[in-house]
């Protein structure tokens, strides 16, 4: 027969042990939510510092055409706003400007309108529209 103080003793072990297991597992779920805390404290920041950053773009490309270092007449550029930030039109010249702010960097399809224009496919054309409908004329050309 098993000896009854080595069945307390199991019995308390046993006890001991679930014990701690379910501590731990606790434990573990209060480290989990202190876990999403920060996590959605550190979301909500970024997003904030995001947001700021954007807002701080959106002033300067509104500003850049009316500050001193502009190099061009003011009265001359265009606001576009996607993908390009404006068009300045000069006498001899007319300049495709994206403005950034800060650490801003070109997007893909702001460096795809760079390369199109670096590669001189821009064209001119006039969309007609009459009473008899409508006509594509590219550098005299009906299309």
């Amino acid at each position: 027969m098993i000896d009854t103080a080595n069945l307390i003793i199991t019995g308390v072990v046993v006890v001991v042990c679930l014990t701690a297991i379910i501590m731990l597992w606790f434990e573990q779920d209060k480290e989990k939510q202190k876990a999403e805390e920060w996590k959605t404290k550190y979301e909500r920041a970024l997003f904030h510092r995001k947001s700021s950053e954007v807002r701080l773009g959106k002033i300067g490309e509104n500003l850049a055409p009316f500050v001193k270092a502009w190099p061009w007449d003011p009265k001359n550029f265009r606001f576009l706003g996607n993908p390009i930030d404006g068009v300045q039109f000069n006498d001899d010249e007319i300049i495709f400007i994206e403005i950034k702010t800060g650490g801003a960097r070109l997007s893909r399809s702001q460096k795809d309108f760079r390369d199109i224009v670096r590669a001189g496919k821009v064209s001119f054309v006039t969309f007609k529209i009459t009473e008899n409908g409508t006509e594509l004329v590219q550098e005299g050309v009906k299309l």
